[in-house]
C-alpha cells in the first residue's frame, strides 16, 4: 500500500538525514521530529476525515478511537506525545538520540500505513436476496 504524497515526501526526508548520522545535531534532530509529527498529524487528519479543517490535532487525536482500532489511536497519540516533546525539548534536557530518531520514522511509517488501511463506507448495500447478483453500492 502506498502512503499519500506528503506523508511519503516527510519519510522519505528523514530517512535521507538518517542516513548520514554524522551531520545530525539538534536542530536537524528537531527538524526531523517536526517532519515526522506532521507526517503523524496529516495521516491522523485524513483518517478522521478532517483534511481540509482547522481542527485541533489533539481533538483528533481523542476523536481517532472512533474512526479506528482502538490499539492503533493509542499508538499513534503516544508517538505525537513523544515527537512534541522532541521538539520542544529543553537546553538542560538530553537531545533525542539517532537511535531513537530512526525508532520514531519506523513507527511514524507503520502508523501511517495502518491509519491508510482504514476505509470509510458512507451509503447503503443493497443486497439482492436469492438472485445471485452483486451487492450495489450507492
Amino acid at each position: 500500500m502506498t502512503l499519500s504524497s506528503d506523508v511519503q515526501d516527510r519519510l522519505t526526508c528523514v530517512a535521507n538525514l538518517l542516513a548520514r548520522p554524522d551531520q545530525l545535531d539538534g536542530v536537524r534532530i528537531r527538524c526531523c521530529a517536526e517532519l515526522l509529527r506532521t507526517a503523524v498529524e496529516r495521516s491522523v487528519a485524513r483518517a478522521c476525515g478532517a483534511e481540509n479543517s482547522d481542527e485541533p490535532v489533539q481533538a483528533l487525536l481523542i476523536n481517532l478511537a472512533s474512526h479506528v482500532d482502538v490499539d492503533v489511536a493509542y499508538d499513534v497519540s503516544q508517538l505525537w506525545h513523544a515527537l512534541s516533546r522532541a521538539i520542544r525539548h529543553h537546553g538542560y534536557e538530553l537531545t533525542p538520540t539517532v537511535e531513537e530518531l530512526a525508532g520514531w520514522h519506523a513507527d511514524t511509517a507503520d502508523v501511517a500505513e495502518a491509519l491508510q488501511l482504514h476505509l470509510t463506507l458512507s451509503g447503503t448495500i443493497d443486497i439482492p436476496e436469492g438472485t445471485g447478483e452483486t451487492a450495489v453500492v450507492r
